[in-house]
């Protein structure tokens, strides 16, 4: 029976927050978005693509899940937070702001903290040094010398500051091609559907998919966590629920998965950033995504939480029920 928009509109400038969960909605799309990225991040590592390319092509698993589910089940996709600025909402456009500048500040209070615990310390001129011998012996492997009047050290720094002005420009104008193909499915499709929970047990759950999502680059190749394949799981998924809960307040604020798709594409140009500022350090402890780096995040995502910030809009429909 096909009972699409008979009980109630859906207006784009809000996931849902009302009614039940849908469970037949979110299995589909679980099941065709898992089925989907694993096996691109595992079919393409057997055939020996680079780990670049299988990952970013793993990413849009869950936007065609989200795409087939809408299309499958006839849910339309007035709920999908497409619209840039949603009707209705006043100071939603304040949310890019937001989106464009917690993360970098979230990551540069985790470098603040480790050092405070003296966990790590700051050694830019050694990575620096680091970095140089890299790139001259680069070159040197490639046939080529140095710039006529210019060191290592200078080329490093070069290097350093180019890097920086692209994670907060064109860096993250890349990444929102490939932040896309997640965020329409997670905060799109899977966050509405499970929004009927209450805000904050949507943001954990999603959190904790999203988090083990990653599970096969983690366990075969060591992403983000090295040396620790299993726990490397255990802490992408409270990474994700501390980024979830962050997510879920530009994407309920906002009505929009646009704030998340840059919020996202952000984190994602500046993650390892700090890696050149700071000494080395156990991968589940150190900043930015190690427990020890991760401290200001999660007391941000806590005070969200706290505040009342990730209520799911009221009186919004539950999306279509299709049977």
């Amino acid at each position: 029976m096909d009972t699409e928009r008979s009980d109630a509109q859906i207006t784009p400038s809000a996931p849902a927050s009302a009614g039940r969960v849908q469970w037949a909605g979110v299995a589909l799309f679980l099941g065709l978005t898992f089925a989907i990225s694993w096996l691109l991040f595992m079919g393409l590592r057997a055939l020996g693509v680079p780990f670049t390319i299988r990952a970013a092509a793993g990413m849009f698993g869950p936007a065609l899940a989200a795409l087939l589910t809408r299309l499958i089940r006839r849910e339309g996709f007035a709920d999908a937070g497409l619209r840039i600025v949603a009707k209705g909402r006043k100071g939603a456009g304040w949310m890019y702001l937001a989106a464009y500048l917690v993360p970098p500040i979230l990551f540069a209070a985790g470098i603040g903290f480790v050092l405070l615990t003296t966990y790590q310390h700051w050694d830019l001129a050694h990575n620096l040094q680091a970095l140089a011998n890299t790139l001259t012996r680069q070159l040197r492997q490639a046939g080529q010398n140095l710039p006529a009047g210019m060191s290592g050290e200078q080329l490093a720094s070069i290097s350093l500051l180019s890097q920086a002005v692209a994670a907060f420009s064109i860096g993250i104008v890349i990444n929102m091609i490939f932040t896309f193909g997640e965020e329409f499915g997670w905060r799109g499709y899977l966050l509405p559907r499970l929004a009927p929970f209450g805000g904050i047990p949507a943001a954990i759950l999603v959190g904790l998919i999203w988090g083990f999502w990653h599970a096969p680059l983690i366990v075969l190749d060591s992403y983000n966590y090295p040396g620790h394949r299993w726990l490397g799981v255990l802490m992408m998924m409270l990474f994700c629920v501390a980024l979830s809960m962050i997510f879920t307040w530009l994407r309920f604020r906002s009505g929009s998965i646009w704030t998340t798709v840059l919020a996202h594409a952000a984190v994602n140009a500046q993650a390892g950033f700090a890696i050149i500022f700071l000494s080395s350090g156990d991968s589940l402890l150190r900043a930015p995504i190690g427990l020890l780096g991760l401290v200001p995040m999660l007391l941000f995502a806590l005070f969200l939480a706290a505040t009342g910030r990730l209520k799911p809009d009221t009186g919004v429909s539950s999306p279509p029920v299709v049977g």
